[in-house]
């Protein structure tokens, strides 16, 4: 099967162009989540072979979801389609996770982990998640950028794809690579034979009240990127800075054919302060690539 070339570098272009910044090496401010409130939740999708499957992880009563993570177990042709937070006002706050199988299919059963991260934090912060549903096109890339209303600031992020069969692949960027972020997009690209079906990006931000001015620092957005290379797996382990823990996670490769398979915290139960990155190709990548990672930390 012959693929036809899609140059990163004008992947990258198109986001730098919607304003959209991949990595930065700055950690950058968000809104005040106490230390000790927010603790990293997981659980076990079904093993079965089902060629698309969704699972969530709740949080407890009175908990606020504030990002979440993933890591799928069924090989290169697993992809990952969904990573939702979801607010629930009269019950419990969840994250849910999408994952199917590409036009390649998955031999045998296979499942993933879906990991939340919950947190108690005080009114004043009015954690809200919003969402932007981009209208269905037709193949090439897209993204969809949900800004926070005026005054808040993001502290997590997600994003869904509907209708593309496995065959576009998810990613999460922040908007911005300096001091703050008042935004998150899903950004949405297609495996390495192209797709060219009907289908819809959503983009979604946690977003929350800074205290004050002194307060937002207690949060850090720590950005980073994997080192370029044509390997067809790469794995970044990644710490919060000492005494900080994590509250949300983001991330994305650009070069079709390559695709997150984890995003997630090391540990569950507790709070959390080491994640691990891995992204994984479908095919012997021709030419470089790397995957672009964000760390939401409080202390």
């Amino acid at each position: 099967m012959s693929y036809p070339r899609f140059g990163a570098a004008l992947l990258v272009a198109g986001l730098a162009l919607s304003g959209l910044a991949t990595v930065g090496a700055t950690p950058a401010a968000a809104a005040t989540l106490p230390f000790g409130t927010v603790r990293a939740v997981v659980s076990q999708s079904t093993p079965d072979a089902q060629p698309k499957k969704s699972f969530s992880t709740f949080c407890n009563p009175g908990e606020r979801v504030t990002g979440g993570g993933a890591f799928t177990v069924g090989g290169i042709h697993a992809v990952i389609t969904e990573m939702q937070p979801i607010q629930n006002l009269t019950a419990r706050d969840s994250f849910q996770v999408t994952a199917e199988a590409d036009q390649f299919g998955i031999a045998g059963n296979w499942s993933f982990q879906v990991f939340a991260f919950c947190a108690t934090p005080p009114a004043s912060a009015a954690i809200e998640i919003v969402k932007q549903p981009n209208p269905r096109r037709t193949g090439g890339t897209d993204q969809a950028f949900a800004p926070c209303p005026a005054g808040k600031l993001l502290i997590g992020a997600g994003g869904k794809i509907d209708n593309a069969g496995g065959q576009m692949d998810l990613g999460m960027f922040t908007n911005s690579s300096g001091t703050l972020a008042t935004g998150a997009s899903a950004f949405a690209k297609p495996d390495a034979d192209g797709y060219s079906g009907m289908y819809a990006v959503t983009g979604y931000s946690v977003c929350a009240k800074p205290n004050n001015l002194l307060d937002d620092f207690k949060q850090q957005r720590v950005s980073f990127s994997s080192p370029a290379g044509t390997t067809s797996q790469k794995q970044v382990p990644a710490a919060c800075p000492s005494g900080s823990a994590l509250s949300g996670l983001a991330g994305a490769t650009v070069l079709p054919g390559t695709h997150l398979q984890q995003i997630r915290p090391n540990s569950a139960g507790r709070p959390a302060n080491l994640a691990t990155f891995g992204a994984q190709a479908t095919i012997v990548p021709s030419e470089a690539w790397q995957m672009d990672t964000t760390m939401f930390c409080v202390r």
